[in-house]
């Protein structure tokens, strides 16, 4: 079976009704898994894994793009996260069995079939990006929603697909294959911006991730890192973090994770550590996907027997 996930990035933290119609939309198909959602007010943003079978992947994103446009109106939002659109970003990410160019294709498909149905334009990303200077996708949300109608009316910022205008309430998608990314939410014991700044600088000098800073509601900060997997591993990433916490006095209270991790992840960090591990690395949960059909398990009520 050919697996993948996607991550999309949706610009509504408070309507649990709306995230739970993308929940409910999951269970629609038998090869596709709704992992897990986190939504943030502060942000107002949240942030959906879905893993599942490529085909089934792609006309899922399509009808929860439909629900998002029909329901988030950009002018009427605010929130603390920079974005350009409703849906503001569709990462597909390949798991098992899935080469980069049939991703890839998936994206050029998916783009091609919303920005037509929708009139919503398209900026492909990462390692879908037909030119380097969109690779960056902070570099795309540059000017946000509210600046996005002057951004492409320059020649430069012409959508991949779609009109070169934004669409009136759900403004732009970025979309594209890119790596699986590693997540790891520190919070510290200080309630010091000032410290918490230092500490989020020299995380940023020292390691190849984005880092975020936020204030929790008890009044301390935590630090969000997003890395790629080919740029650090697992145990280099927590371990170098934690020698800079420590190196200004603070301590870390508890990591969480905003995203889910693979297993083969752990297992290549095992692999960094003890520097000598041999053989072939895989997970059984992997072998099964890759080797079988499998599909959820429905229940069947004493009616249907």
């Amino acid at each position: 079976m050919k697996i993948v996930e996607t991550l999309p990035n949706i610009s509504e933290g408070k309507n649990k009704e709306l995230i739970n119609r993308i929940k409910d939309l999951s269970e629609n198909f038998d090869k596709i898994w709704f992992i897990s959602c986190k939504s943030d007010e502060y942000f107002n943003r949240s942030f959906i894994s879905v893993v599942g079978e490529l085909n089934e992947i792609e006309t899922f994103l399509f009808e929860m793009v439909k629900i998002c446009v029909a329901n988030i109106d950009l002018r009427n939002h605010s929130g603390y996260h920079p974005r350009i659109g409703a849906v503001d970003v569709i990462p597909i990410v390949p798991l098992i069995s899935t080469t980069f160019d049939e991703a890839d294709n998936l994206v050029k498909r998916l783009a091609k079939k919303i920005s037509e149905s929708f009139e919503l334009p398209i900026y492909l990303y990462e390692k879908s990006a037909r030119n380097d200077y969109r690779r960056n996708i902070n570099t795309l949300r540059k000017g946000e929603f509210e600046f996005l109608a002057k951004k492409m009316s320059f020649p430069e910022w012409e959508p991949d697909f779609g009109p070169n205008h934004p669409h009136p309430t759900a403004g732009a998608t970025i979309m594209g294959v890119r790596d699986f990314l590693i997540s790891l939410e520190f919070h510290i014991n200080t309630s010091d911006r000032w410290l918490a700044e230092q500490i989020k600088q020299e995380i940023s000098l020292n390691l190849p991730a984005s880092v975020f800073l936020e204030r929790k509601q008890n009044g301390k900060f935590s630090l969000t890192l997003n890395a790629k997997e080919g740029d650090v591993s697992l145990y280099l990433l927590y371990s170098k973090v934690k020698t800079i916490i420590e190196h200004f006095g603070s301590e870390i209270e508890k990591v969480t994770l905003p995203s889910p991790l693979t297993g083969k992840l752990f297992l290549h960090s095992f692999k960094n550590l003890i520097g000598n591990l041999d053989g072939e690395l895989f997970t059984i949960e992997e072998k099964l996907l890759t080797e079988s059909q499998i599909t959820k398990t429905k229940h069947i009520s004493n009616e249907e027997k």
